[in-house]
């Protein structure tokens, strides 16, 4: 294999990791995004009412919403790589095995459970993947990898509903389940990060190198990486991300015995071995923080953590996870009953079709936009996601009272535009505000959480549609959530403040302690 110079952060394949995340959010949220379709065809085909045809999304939103911290954590433990496919192919047979069409419940269950863990193993990963490729320019790259939900959300509901006409149910069903198994194909493109650090050079002193890495297989059975320069080797274990400390080696130097260790932040100490061992300790326990270990028939076994929600003493994420529950309740809720608000205005059945697909074109044009704008840091990046999440919720409201197909075409592209501008940066906000390295452990809370939206959203909102018999007072709600969450956002700084507050009065009493 040829030597890997470095991890091309910014370049080389990071933009192949940015083509498998496009692909995989465009089947994805197309797909989710278009359920408003199906839910007709449902009701006249199982004589129910909108609760229950709703139950599906609901289904696959609330599995989203416990699953998806676990698969995070799991792409972590193992590689986001193979947890996209194993995603990818599960959500491929449980949705096309709803081609059997056996009942209306068999059909919830079936596409919930098919697609609740096929996006918690797509969704989660592709962002983690992507915040670890770029830095300099991570706004921009995630614009145009979550563009692909743009994409989708213009090219599949006439799709959708081309298929519904065409093949009924049972065959739109099976195509659905063929989409997602394309996404295996993107998952194989996420090459880990430490594929670049496997291997390097050897060094001058290879007897040496031999007899470290004879012992090392003896005592770990594990992988190593050796470096070597002209004081110090140090051994760089990259066999699992959770135990990757590096083992400190005693060198002649200087006639003293001295050690180079390299902490799990990446940081390089030397020292003598009597004064590190307090840090490799302390280094030690940080790694197994992350990591439950279990006892079964005497064999300790390394669990993963699924839920940290020690990050829920950071202020900043309590915060940001209030935001995230309120907007994406309306955002989301919004597109799904919007197909059958339009029908009840008595659009025909593409037409209806057609204003998911504006609203795709507006969500392509945001994401892109506020990706270059995003990059500038003209204005702080937490004001911009605030304001784009009042104008959404603005349109939102003004559709509510559209009664031609123009007039709600305007409003749905304006809806995407500024919706498409607010997810592009969740996760880039959630970076500014608790850093790379606490963002996959945070991410995964915040998806637990925001996810509650979704999942009681549509039997909520379907219960209040049948008993009010109108969609206005679901637009009403859907709107002002988003309004009230995008204002909420303008309060961070004095989030920020408190939090850097504590942040000094703690390390104050520590010095006190320790004098």
């Amino acid at each position: 294999m040829a030597e890997q110079k470095g991890v091309p952060y910014d370049r080389g394949w990071a933009w192949m990791i940015v083509f498998g995340y496009f692909v995989s959010s465009f089947i994805m949220v197309g797909v989710a995004k278009s359920y408003g379709i199906l839910m007709k065809p449902l009701m006249e085909e199982f004589n129910v009412d909108i609760t229950v045809a709703s139950l599906g999304m609901a289904v696959g939103a609330g599995i989203y919403t416990l699953a998806a911290p676990v698969f995070v954590a799991l792409g972590q433990h193992f590689t986001e790589r193979s947890v996209v496919m194993f995603g990818a192919v599960f959500a491929c047979i449980f949705i096309s095995l709803c081609y059997l069409k056996i009942g209306i419940w068999y059909l919830i269950w079936m596409y919930g459970i098919g697609a609740g863990i096929g996006n918690s193993c797509l969704f989660g990963n592709g962002l983690v993947m992507i915040g670890s490729y770029f830095k300099r320019i991570r706004t921009v790259a995630n614009g145009v990898a979550l563009s692909g939900a743009s994409v989708g959300t213009f090219a599949i509901p006439p799709l959708m509903e081309f298929l519904l006409q065409t093949y009924g149910l049972p065959g739109t069903y099976l195509i659905l389940g063929g989409l997602y198994l394309s996404v295996a194909v993107c998952g194989a493109l996420y090459r880990p990060i430490k594929f670049y650090t496997r291997e390097t050079k050897a060094g001058e002193n290879d007897e040496k190198h031999k007899l470290i890495k004879e012992d090392l297989n003896d005592s770990t059975r594990k992988r190593t990486n050796f470096v070597q320069d002209k004081e110090n080797v140090v051994i760089s274990n990259t066999s699992d991300p959770y135990t990757d400390l590096e083992i400190p080696i005693e060198t002649e130097v200087n006639r003293e015995k001295s050690v180079s260790f390299v902490t799990s932040t990446g940081s390089l100490v030397m020292g003598s071995m009597e004064s590190l061992a307090q840090i490799v300790q302390a280094d030690e326990s940080k790694k197994l923080s992350n990591s439950v270990t279990i006892k079964i028939c005497g064999k300790s076994i390394v669990i993963p953590k699924i839920f940290h929600f020690s990050v829920l003493k950071m202020p900043a994420v309590v915060f940001y996870t209030i935001f995230s529950f309120l907007v994406f309740f309306g955002y989301f809720n919004f597109i799904i009953f919007m197909p059958l608000d339009a029908d009840s205005r008595g659009f025909k059945s593409f037409h209806k079709a057609w204003l998911v697909s504006c609203a795709g074109i507006g969500d392509l044009i945001g994401r892109v936009v506020v990706g270059i704008v995003g990059d500038l840091r003209i204005i702080e990046r937490y004001k911009i996601i605030g304001a784009t999440c009042i104008f959404c919720g603005i349109n939102i409201l003004i559709f509510n009272f559209a009664t031609v197909f123009w007039w709600c075409a305007i409003h749905t592209t304006l809806y995407g535009f500024f919706g498409g501008a607010y997810i592009a940066l969740t996760s880039i906000v959630l970076i500014d505000m608790v850093g790379i390295e606490i963002m996959p452990k945070a991410i995964g809370v915040i998806l637990l959480i925001q996810g509650l939206g979704a999942a009681i959203g549509q039997p909520v909102e379907g219960a209040i549609k049948g008993s009010s018999g109108s969609f206005s007072l679901l637009n009403y709600i859907n709107s002002s959530l988003m309004i009230i969450g995008g204002c909420f956002m303008f309060l961070y700084p004095f989030v920020r403040d408190y939090a850097k507050k504590s942040k000094d009065k703690t390390g104050a009493e520590q010095e006190e302690e320790e004098a």
